[in-house]
């Protein structure tokens, strides 16, 4: 009897990716490590991607644009240089600033669970709603020997050595007419009323969602999302929280129809933190890009944090805090002096998908 603890990329993110030895739980753990389960694959045409529990949101990305340009995948913006997993990203509920894409959620996955049988004992369960044609479990014979997971591995491996293979489509099950993003939360998000949102308790939908690894994701079915052909990012100040809060609902929330992309409030804190202890890793960014070698950077932090000594754990960090003086302001200065003198910001990204909605932001804007 064991704890099984499914990793993913192990960015550590969340915190859920190595485990603590303070609770009572005496259980010895086993990580899984699913950081090779990498492939991914476009279906019905583009708009849905199946991805294994270790394809990464960077990786993903990339991918997507080079295939269809005209689309782009959920996860685009934040942490995306450390190239955490799609799986990751159900299973904690990620993207809380994007307002038309809403937080990762899908309701067809391939994933295992524990569940008791009626002697009371564990039993590990198989579920299947990925909804993808020839990978049903209504498409294999009982005890046959195949089942969804074998015949998704030999389409994975055909896949990865290269072998062009008809693109699969979703079945017309009930599973490949389920949710594969969070389609309600356009109308939710703008609802305004006393209820919350988005939380990152909210586990409605199938078990993964927001299963924190209490259960095995071995595969996802993601909505692709049509890009923006223009793009406008704002920083806009604001003197108190009743102003901040009106220009949410009035500006950014006011129709489920042409919402921005995404928002991100900060504090005055927030944009002190930043310059005082963000400006080499936000030139860093800048110049290097989200790719690889900002992964690998990261990387050699962790090794050195993870070293068996007193001082580790901080110094890479303390090290970039003494230093960061010597770098110049990484935010620009008319931004930094809205910073100093305004306690409440919002920076939104809005953008123009053929319906005008870039056009009505900016009158709401005015």
């Amino acid at each position: 009897d064991c704890v099984v603890i499914p990793q993913g990329a192990n960015t550590g993110l969340t915190g859920g990716s190595v485990p603590r030895n303070n609770t009572p739980d005496t259980r010895p753990p086993t990580i899984l490590s699913l950081k090779r389960l990498t492939t991914h694959f476009p279906i019905d045409d583009g708009q849905r991607v199946l991805c294994l529990a270790g394809c990464g949101i960077s990786t993903l990305a990339t991918s997507i644009s080079t295939w269809f340009p005209d689309r782009e995948s959920h996860s685009i913006l934040g942490s995306t240089f450390l190239n955490p997993t799609t799986a990751a990203g159900i299973a904690f509920g990620s993207g809380g600033v994007y307002l038309r894409k809403g937080p990762a959620r899908t309701d067809r996955a391939l994933y295992c669970k524990v569940s008791r049988n009626k002697f009371g004992e564990n039993e590990i369960t198989v579920v299947n709603t990925l909804g993808v044609e020839g990978l049903e479990d209504s498409d294999f014979v009982e005890h046959s020997g195949e089942d969804a997971i074998g015949a998704l591995d030999v389409y994975a491996k055909d896949v990865q050595q290269g072998y062009r293979r008809v693109m699969a489509k979703s079945s017309d099950s009930k599973f490949g007419n389920a949710k594969s993003s969070d389609s309600d939360y356009q109308n939710k998000v703008c609802e305004n009323t006393g209820e919350v949102s988005r939380y990152n308790a909210d586990t409605s939908g199938e078990d993964c969602n927001r299963s924190e690894g209490k259960v095995l994701i071995l595969a996802t079915v993601h909505d692709t999302f049509p890009a923006p052909t223009k793009k406008r990012v704002f920083w806009v100040s604001f003197p108190d929280m009743e102003t901040t809060l009106k220009f949410r609902r009035e500006v950014c929330l006011n129709d489920p129809k042409d919402l921005p992309i995404s928002c991100e409030y900060l504090d005055r804190d927030s944009v002190d933190i930043i310059d005082r202890s963000g400006r080499i890793l936000t030139y860093m960014i800048r110049f290097l890009g989200m790719g690889d070698l900002m992964g690998y950077l990261w990387r050699v932090k962790c090794m050195i944090e993870g070293m068996p000594f007193s001082w580790a754990p901080l110094i890479c960090d303390k090290t970039l805090h003494v230093l960061n003086n010597w770098v110049p302001e990484a935010i620009p200065s008319k931004f930094m002096k809205a910073g100093r003198e305004w306690d409440h910001h919002a920076m939104v990204a809005v953008g123009d998908f053929g319906d005008g909605s870039l056009d009505c932001f900016m009158e709401r804007l005015d």
